[in-house]
């Protein structure tokens, strides 16, 4: 059985984008009462007015309100009431989806404006790992709506530890799945992107949902979909990781000439 995720059906705007970061820092909204509605221990559970959010945004509580109408249709926010002793107190929080987005766009305004379309950036990309978390292991990438193998869109590998990297463009897509272990069959599918693109992640999701049926035949499964977020790697990230190679070969070349002598 698949716990379905729901996505917005088109791209966030910038004011969106503002108002899903504020929800990311102050845990909530309350959408329909005054301070001396709710009281200081329902807002000491999380959460701001709506006048509030209205003030930091410069805008009117009812455009507001259709963004939340918005948000909770698109499945980034859920309905998550205080506790009051008269009666409860109507509060929306970030779902987990809602969260990865906001962190994803949090990161890029902290990284300042990318200069540069995704497709001429890098971004480095954890493919496979064995730790703590379960066991992780690469299923495919999608770039230009492709459906296409990791060697196909691998510029670089790293490896550190028990834990893979590969190096590829901003505007590819890459799709990983997660388990607990070796024997598990509760699948955690990994939809790994700069990007948000809703289209992309329901294609990556169905194609995903495909493989994994067809490799786990005859048993059922259950599995969860994440978007999780990237962040650009810097123009000189090769330049830097060269320069730091010749660095280290000329230290290990300087330490076979090198001799101890006995005193």
């Amino acid at each position: 059985m698949f716990r379905e995720v729901i996505i917005l059906n088109s791209a966030l705007s910038d004011l969106e984008d503002h108002f899903l970061v504020l929800l990311h820092e102050n845990e909530g909204i309350f959408p329909m009462y005054e301070r001396w509605d709710i009281g200081t221990s329902a807002l000491s559970q999380g959460g701001k007015l709506l006048f509030w959010y209205a003030g930091k945004l410069n805008i009117g509580s009812k455009i507001l309100l259709k963004m939340v109408r918005r948000f909770l249709k698109g499945g980034l926010i859920v309905r998550k009431d205080c506790k009051r002793i008269n009666s409860p107190v109507m509060r929306y929080v970030l779902t987990e989806t809602g969260k990865e987005i906001a962190l994803q766009i949090k990161m890029r305004y902290e990284a300042g404006p990318c200069l540069k379309p995704p497709k001429e950036c890098y971004v480095k990309v954890l493919t496979k790992s064995i730790g703590s978390k379960g066991i992780e292991q690469p299923l495919f990438a999608i770039k230009k709506g492709n459906i296409l193998s990791l060697e196909n869109v691998t510029l670089e590998k790293e490896v550190l530890g028990n834990s893979e990297f590969v190096i590829t463009r901003g505007d590819t897509t890459i799709v990983t799945v997660r388990k607990e272990h070796k024997d598990c069959k509760e699948f955690e599918i990994l939809i790994k992107s700069y990007i948000f693109d809703a289209e992309f992640i329901e294609k990556a999701k169905r194609y995903a949902l495909l493989l994994l049926r067809k490799r786990e035949r005859n048993i059922e499964l259950r599995e969860t979909c994440k978007f999780v977020p990237l962040v650009l790697l810097p123009d000189d990230y090769f330049s830097e990781k060269t320069r730091l190679r010749k660095k280290t070969k000329k230290l290990i070349e300087e330490w076979k000439e090198h001799s101890l002598k006995e005193t």
